[in-house]
């Protein structure tokens, strides 16, 4: 499931033997932008440990969440899933991305609102980029097989695809489902059909298009028409 990143933070984060904290912050591969740990701010064991101290935990040690209550259920003890961050070598802040600029070879395309990222595998996969200036006001997602060079002293990072396809990017809604974005891109076969499995579930073609409107209507329901028309 494709979620935003900066809704995450905040969840509380539950171990066999106990609660671990409140997780602050993601930490990202700055080349596979895949989530290595979660950064926690720690809870106190014991009455004589007062102060919270921050701790990295691998998002792979999730067994289940409950989205409803904002908890996850770590695999493995506090002491086991624990990692001291100085321990490990820098990585990227999550907190730190948001406001970077993304820059194309003309310039400034707008700036890094949010990232999106699946749940499954912890691979982010969009950018949300806020174009209040040079897209009209809207908020646009950018896979992130499109960026370049990240400029971490310079709060930016470039853009190896021209602003023009960036502007084809669907809008952002914050409040509408991301599962469906790029979904027709992701299910087509080598021939640009549509995989058997997809055409005999319509309601995916369905939901996308009412997220989209009509013109996507009838580009999700083209190939199952092309389909029939083949079987005649």
């Amino acid at each position: 499931m494709l979620r935003s990143a900066s809704r995450i933070l905040g969840y509380r984060l539950n171990a066999e033997d106990g609660e671990v904290g409140r997780c602050v912050d993601f930490l990202l591969d700055r080349t596979t932008w895949i989530v290595r740990y979660v950064l926690v701010d720690a809870s106190p064991r014991s009455e004589q440990r007062q102060v919270m101290g921050r701790v990295m935990v691998s998002p792979l040690r999730l067994r289940k969440s409950d989205w409803t209550s904002r908890r996850w259920v770590l695999d493995g003890t506090r002491q086991q899933v624990e990692t001291d961050p100085a321990s490990e070598p820098a990585l990227q802040s999550l907190k730190q991305l948001i406001g970077f600029n993304l820059d194309d070879a003309e310039g400034n395309v707008g700036h890094i609102e949010d990232l999106i990222v699946d749940d499954d595998n912890w691979h982010c996969r969009h950018l949300v980029i806020n174009g209040e200036i040079h897209l009209s006001g809207r908020k646009t997602l950018v896979p992130t097989q499109w960026l370049g060079q990240l400029h971490v002293d310079e709060h930016r990072i470039e853009a190896s695809v021209p602003r023009a396809r960036i502007y084809g990017e669907p809008e952002y809604r914050p409040d509408a489902p991301v599962y469906h974005l790029h979904a027709t891109d992701e299910l087509r076969t080598n021939d640009g059909s549509v995989p058997p499995s997809w055409r005999s579930s319509p309601p995916l073609a369905w939901a996308t298009a009412l997220q989209w409107g009509s013109r996507a209507l009838e580009a999700a329901l083209a190939p199952i028409a092309r389909e029939r028309h083949r079987r005649i």
